[in-house]
C-alpha cells in the first residue's frame, strides 16, 4: 500500500531554545522507497551522530527482512520456499502474526497475501489496460491470509503453492516501531520517526507537552485543509489515494486494491489513524480505506485504541466522518 504524503508541520521546531541541555538533531535517510526523518533530543552531536546511524543500520537490516523488492529479501526467500516449514527471524515472524490478526479482525479488507493482485494491478498502472477476468481469478487463487499458519518458535508454513506476500501496508508501520525502541533503547527518548507518512513519537521535546504535527485534506470545493494533531508515545498514518490513480475509459482506479474482489477501489479516499504503535496505524490506516467509511464505522467499535478520520469522495459526493476519541487529538489553538 502506498501512502499519501503528509504534511508535515513540526510546530516544536519552532521552540528551538530549552532550559534543558539537550539540542535536537535531525537526521534524514532514503530507504524503502521512500524519505525517512529522525528527529530526537540528546545531549552531544557526536553521540547524536551515532546513534542515528546505528538506526539507518536497522533500517537497512530490515529491509532486508521485509521487502518484496529485494530479490534476496528474507520475506521472499520464504514465499520461494518449497518445504512445509520454515524458520525465520523474530522480526519476520512478529510482523506475520500482527498482520494475520488483523486480517482476521478486519475479515480480509488488510490482507498481506495480495502479492500477486498487487503485481498485478502495477502492470495495469503501467500499461493503461485493464487486467482480464482470467488473469484476476488466477492472481486470487494464490490469495488467503488464512493459508499462513505458524508455529513456536519463530516456523512459518505458507499452505497455497505459489503465493507472494507484500508487507507493502504494514513494513513501515512496524519499522518505525522498532528505530522508536531502538532510539529510547540509546537514551533518546524525546524521538519521532517519519517513515514517509507513518509517524511514531516518544516523549515530547524539552519543555512541551506534545509532538505537533499537521495533516491535509480537499474539501468538496478543492480547498486544502490542515488539521493540526497533539501526539505523544503514540503514532498516525495516512493512506489514501490523492494522487496515486489512473484513468482509463473514463474511470478512475485507484492504487489502492481491494483483496477481496481483487479489484482497484473506483471511489476516491483518505484515512488518517492513530494507535498506541506504528504497526496498527499503518495497517488499519490500509484497511478502512478498503472497507470506507461505513464499514469501518461498523468495526470501529471492536477496536477501542484505533481512532481513524476519513473522508470519502465518489464523483461530487464527499462524505467525512472520525471517531469520537480522534476528535480529542485534533488541537483547535
Amino acid at each position: 500500500m502506498f501512502l499519501v504524503k503528509w504534511l508535515l508541520v513540526f510546530f516544536s521546531f519552532l521552540v528551538c531554545f530549552s532550559s534543558l541541555a539537550q539540542e535536537r538533531f535531525e537526521y534524514s535517510y532514503q530507504q524503502m522507497g521512500t524519505q525517512i526523518k529522525l528527529i530526537f533530543y540528546f545531549d552531544q552531536k557526536s553521540e547524536a551522530d551515532e546513534i542515528a546511524d546505528k538506526a539507518f543500520r536497522r533500517i537497512d537490516e530490515l529491509n532486508q527482512i521485509l521487502s518484496d523488492y529485494e530479490p534476496s529479501s528474507e520475506l521472499n526467500r520464504l514465499t520461494r520456499n518449497t518445504k512445509k516449514d520454515f524458520a525465520v527471524s523474530n522480526d519476520l515472524y512478529r510482523i506475520l502474526k500482527s498482520s494475520v490478526k488483523i486480517s482476521k479482525i478486519t475479515k480480509g479488507a488488510f490482507d498481506i497475501s495480495t502479492g500477486s493482485l498487487i503485481r498485478l494491478w502495477r502492470e495495469t498502472h503501467k500499461t493503461k489496460a485493464l487486467p482480464s477476468k482470467s488473469k484476476l481469478n488466477k492472481a486470487k487463487r494464490k490469495m488467503g491470509f488464512e493459508h499462513i499458519s505458524f508455529r513456536d518458535p519463530n516456523i512459518v508454513n505458507l499452505n497455497n503453492k505459489g503465493i507472494q506476500l507484500d508487507l507493502g501496508g504494514i513494513g513501515k508501520g512496524y519499522t518505525a516501531d522498532q528505530i522508536i525502541k531502538l532510539l529510547n533503547l540509546n537514551g533518546a527518548t524525546s524521538a519521532l520517526v517519519d517513515m514517509g507518512g507513518d509517524i511514531c513519537v516518544s516523549n515530547p521535546p524539552p519543555n512541551r507537552e506534545n509532538w505537533a504535527l499537521a495533516f491535509s485534506h480537499y474539501n468538496k470545493e478543492g480547498e486544502e485543509i490542515i488539521k493540526k494533531i497533539k501526539l505523544n508515545n503514540a503514532a498516525v498514518a495516512t493512506s489514501g489515494d490523492l494522487y496515486q490513480f489512473i484513468e482509463i475509459e473514463g474511470e478512475r482506479y485507484s492504487h489502492i486494491i481491494n483483496p477481496i474482489t481483487g479489484m482497484a477501489l473506483r471511489n476516491s479516499i483518505q484515512v488518517t489513524t492513530i494507535a498506541k504503535t506504528a504497526t496498527e496505524a499503518d495497517a488499519f490506516a490500509s484497511a478502512f480505506s478498503v472497507l470506507g467509511i461505513e464499514r469501518t464505522r461498523t468495526l470501529k467499535p471492536k477496536l477501542k485504541n484505533i481512532h481513524a478520520f476519513i473522508i470519502e469522495s465518489r464523483l461530487k459526493n464527499q462524505k467525512s466522518w472520525s471517531s469520537p476519541k480522534f476528535k480529542s487529538y485534533i488541537d483547535t489553538k
